[in-house]
C-alpha cells in the first residue's frame, strides 16, 4: 500500500470538516441568526443575533429590499434598532406591532444587516462598519 494514499484519506477529511466561521463575516460583524434561508412564522417576533469583533455600537436593519445606499447599508423601512450585548453576542429583537400590514405578519422575503457605527484609523468619511446582508422568510 502506498504511503500516499493515507495522506490522501486525512486530507479529504480535513476538508469535509465545517470551517469554524461558516458564516461570512464583513467588517467585524458575523451573523448567527436567523441565518440565509431561514423563515420566522407569521407574528413572531425573532431575534437577530451577531458576532461582533472590534468596538462601537451595533444597529440592525431590516428591509424587504437588499439594496444597499452609499455607505452599504440596505433600508430600515421595516425595522430599525439598537443591538444589545448578551454574552459572546449581541442581539436584537424588533417590536412587534399587532396589525395585519406590519411586516412580521405579512409573508414575504425579507433581508437584515448588522453595522457597527466606528471610525476607525482616524477615517471619519464612513464610521458605518457594515456586515453581510442575510436574506430570511417571514411565513
Amino acid at each position: 500500500m502506498s504511503a500516499r494514499l493515507p495522506l490522501l484519506v486525512v486530507l479529504a477529511g480535513l476538508l469535509a470538516l465545517p470551517s469554524a466561521a461558516s458564516a461570512a463575516t464583513k467588517n467585524g460583524v458575523t451573523p448567527v441568526s436567523p441565518k440565509a434561508g431561514k423563515s420566522i412564522p407569521v407574528g413572531k417576533r425573532p431575534v437577530m443575533k451577531m458576532k461582533i469583533r472590534g468596538s462601537g455600537q451595533v444597529y440592525v436593519h431590516v428591509c424587504k429590499s437588499k439594496k444597499k445606499d452609499a455607505d452599504g447599508l440596505i433600508c430600515f423601512k421595516e425595522s430599525i434598532g439598537r443591538a444589545k450585548k448578551k454574552g459572546s453576542t449581541y442581539q436584537y429583537k424588533p417590536k412587534f406591532f399587532d396589525f395585519p400590514e406590519f411586516w412580521l405578519n405579512s409573508p414575504g422575503t425579507y433581508y437584515w444587516q448588522a453595522h457597527r457605527i466606528a471610525c476607525e484609523n482616524g477615517d471619519t468619511s464612513d464610521c458605518r462598519q457594515e456586515g453581510p446582508i442575510v436574506k430570511f422568510r417571514v411565513g
